[in-house]
């Protein structure tokens, strides 16, 4: 049985989703140690913006995907600028790559699931 396009969306969504935020967790406490006093600031600004949508992601909602796709720009922005700076070259591809997939995840979904509700609600 083949996957639906939303299912698929929805997936590379959650892939996107997920990585952002193993792969920042693991930079930050394991890889690239951040000082202890600067620890519970980074995974506030960094960590905590993914935590708005974890629940309607997780549930499938159009509406949450929607506005988690200026979540997902916010999250390029960062990597393009972990990027220009060599020690941080490989975290900002990764979370460029990661943000990049988040981002076209949240847009095919919503155009899709909104699709499917519309041709499946009666005029």
């Amino acid at each position: 049985m083949k996957p639906s396009p939303i299912a698929l969306s929805r997936w590379l969504t959650l892939s996107g989703y997920f990585g952002l935020l193993i792969g920042l967790f693991a930079w930050h406490l394991l890889i690239n140690k951040t000082e202890a006093h600067l620890i519970s600031i980074i995974i506030l600004t960094q960590i905590g913006p993914l935590m708005f949508p974890l629940r309607g992601l997780l549930k499938g909602k159009t509406y949450t995907h929607a506005w988690s796709i200026y979540l997902a720009i916010f999250y390029f922005i960062m990597g393009i600028w972990y990027v220009g700076a060599d020690e941080t070259l490989m975290i900002g591809l990764y979370v460029t790559v990661c943000s990049l997939m988040f981002f076209a995840g949240t847009v095919l979904y919503t155009r899709l699931s909104a699709r499917s509700q519309k041709e499946n609600t009666p005029d």
